[in-house]
C-alpha cells in the first residue's frame, strides 16, 4: 500500500480477500481502542457510483443510496 499522506494509505488493486482481512484487523484495533475513525473505499462496479465504502468510528455516519448517489447522514 502507498502512503499518500500521513496515515492515508491506498491500494488500487487490493483483492477482496486481502481487503476483508485488512478490515477485520482494523475493526479489531478500533474495538480495542475506539478513537478516531476509519474509512475504507474500493472499486466495486456493483455498488453506487462504482465504489464500495466501509466506515468505523466517530463521528457516526450513515451512507444512503438515493437515486444512484451516495449521501451521508448523521444518525438521529
Amino acid at each position: 500500500m502507498l502512503e499518500v499522506a500521513p496515515t492515508v494509505y491506498i491500494s488500487p488493486r487490493m483483492n477482496p480477500g486481502v481487503r476483508s482481512r485488512t478490515w477485520a484487523v482494523l475493526t479489531s484495533w478500533h474495538t480495542a481502542e475506539p478513537q478516531g475513525s476509519v474509512v475504507m473505499v474500493w472499486k466495486d462496479v456493483n455498488e453506487t457510483g462504482g465504489i464500495g465504502i466501509a466506515t468505523l468510528g466517530t463521528p457516526p455516519r450513515e451512507l444512503l443510496d438515493v437515486d444512484g448517489l451516495w449521501l451521508v447522514r448523521k444518525p438521529l
